[in-house]
């Protein structure tokens, strides 16, 4: 096929055309979407990062799930701090606890009364005001037994030990106790 003169020159244009087109196209589409990529390929590779944190975050709780024994050991320390903190108050058996370390350590009492119980927000605290007198000794070991008991879980929230000039080896003291319970809500 043979082109006379004056259609190679309009065919040389037209392509020429199409080429500068083509150009321009490509620049503009270029400066106008290069952002768009710049940000697709960051959130592609956040997007990767996160699947491949999930992944792995899902490959420890199937190891977690299989591992029986690890299970069952956290199962056992579930139910020792569900009899620690029970959710009732349980008058009578902290003074059952309490009975039992002053009789262990032969810390004496004068007065034991119930103070007002404080709302936590996952549980609730029932302090216990216990006065008496002890020996040194014999109060150190009555804290340990009270704060390390391993029926309830109880804290000494404050204390204090005088001296008694009439008797200088018995100290007069008063110890704040707290029991705890889970809480309504």
């Amino acid at each position: 096929m043979h082109f006379t003169e004056k259609q190679k020159q309009v065919l040389t244009v037209g392509l020429l055309l199409c080429g500068v087109l083509l150009i321009f196209t490509l620049y503009f589409q270029f400066m106008f979407f290069k952002e768009a990529v710049e940000e697709a390929r960051k959130a592609q590779t956040a997007a990767s990062a996160e699947i491949t944190k999930l992944n792995g975050d899902i490959k420890r709780m199937q190891d977690f799930i299989r591992n029986d024994e690890e299970l069952k050991r956290l199962q056992a320390r579930v139910e020792v701090a569900k009899r620690r903190l029970p959710s009732d108050p349980q008058a009578i058996q902290f003074l059952e606890v309490l009975r039992d370390s002053l009789q262990k350590t032969n810390v004496s009492f004068t007065r034991i009364e119930k103070l007002a119980t404080v709302n936590r927000r996952l549980y609730e605290e029932i302090p216990y005001r216990v006065r008496g007198a002890a020996r040194y000794h014999e109060f150190g070991q009555f804290i340990n037994l009270i704060e390390c008991h391993p029926e309830r879980f109880m804290r000494v929230s404050e204390f204090t030990l005088d001296n008694n000039d009439a008797r200088p080896t018995i100290h007069p003291m008063n110890i704040r106790i707290s029991t705890f319970m889970f809480g309504a809500g």
